[in-house]
């Protein structure tokens, strides 16, 4: 019996009522445990069981879902880069980096994001030997909506960065070459943002409640990363790997959840309108002021072609992943 009070007090917010018929009253079925039952499935379902840690999660997954994907740590660019990338990243989730379900709201913290991005070298036109051959400037951005149904989902991503090599790497011997040290600094901009664009049925012991209305979740995250990072170079293949900072100037998510409709109930063959249930709720949550991170990456060495994967992993028990392709001159 303490399930009860426990499974309704995962969506305190939530107005269920129910009014069984007669034949489900005398098959033994009770209202109020059927009432408690839909509380804990809304809960589960909307995220609403504690809507407040969601919302962290959410800011910490969006604050890493862009990092490594506006600035280039596996190749030696001595004129002009550009490419693209697509990744995610998570918090709360292990490395399920699709957020534990591929429809609906993310099981944890969760964000996605596309990139492209381009790159000069400020000693493109100099010497070889020139000093500016050691400053790099990377540009990025994209914007775009996809679909989580029942959820749109938008994503957003700027940025700039500033690489310079600190220590030169060495000469290529026998396929191999170590690529130096690198200090990599910028700034960058992530968004992410699920609204809800149909209805979203919630159903548990053959109860469904059929929401509708409005649900927009929306993260948010300016940071200024510092990283060291190195890499190096073996025959066709390159492994690279850093460590950062990232101090997040802001960093937060925040949900406005006003949805409601029937509830029908399927018992013995048979299906009934027994109630209706609303849902009105605000949250927000704050990631860390800092992010220390590490990150790691391989990537295909084909004339100018990269093709690369990079992990980032935080202490937040944030992990962020993504693949991509730049061509490198």
């Amino acid at each position: 019996m303490l399930l009860l009070p426990i499974a309704a007090a995962l969506a305190v917010d939530a107005d269920v009522q129910i009014t069984l018929p007669d034949e489900a009253r005398e098959a033994g079925m009770d209202e109020a445990e059927l009432e408690a039952q839909l509380k804990s499935a809304i809960g589960e379902g909307l995220r609403t069981a504690d809507m407040g840690a969601y919302m962290t999660q959410m800011a910490d997954a969006n604050v890493l879902s862009a990092k490594g994907m506006g600035a280039d740590y596996g190749s030696d660019m001595q004129r002009f880069a550009f490419g693209g990338a697509f990744g995610t990243a998570v918090s709360g989730a292990g490395a399920a980096l699709d957020g534990g379900t591929a429809e609906g709201l993310p099981e944890t913290g969760f964000a996605l994001q596309v990139g492209a991005m381009a790159g000069l070298n400020f000693g493109a036109f100099s010497e070889k030997d020139s000093a500016l051959r050691r400053f790099k400037l990377y540009v990025n951005g994209m914007s775009a909506k996809t679909q989580r149904a029942p959820f749109s989902a938008t994503f957003l991503n700027y940025g700039a960065h500033l690489q310079i090599k600190l220590v030169k790497g060495g000469e290529k011997t026998d396929g191999i070459r170590w690529g130096g040290l690198d200090l990599t600094g910028g700034y960058e901009y992530s968004s992410y943002e699920l609204v809800l664009e149909e209805s979203m049925p919630i159903s548990t012991n053959g109860l469904e409640w059929d929401a509708s209305g409005s649900y927009t979740l929306r993260a948010v995250a300016q940071s200024i990363p510092a990283e060291l990072s190195t890499n190096l170079h073996i025959f066709v293949v390159t492994a690279f790997a850093g460590v950062g900072l990232d101090t997040n100037l802001s960093g937060s998510a925040e949900s406005a959840v006003k949805v409601g409709g029937p509830i029908t109930l399927d018992y013995e063959g048979q299906q009934a309108d027994v109630g209706s249930a609303t849902l009105s709720l605000t949250e927000t949550g704050e990631a860390g002021k800092y992010s220390p991170r590490a990150f790691v990456g391989v990537q295909a060495d084909i004339l100018a072609l990269k093709v690369y994967g990079q992990l980032n992993v935080t202490l937040d028990q944030s992990v962020g992943g993504h693949v991509g392709v730049r061509f490198v001159l």
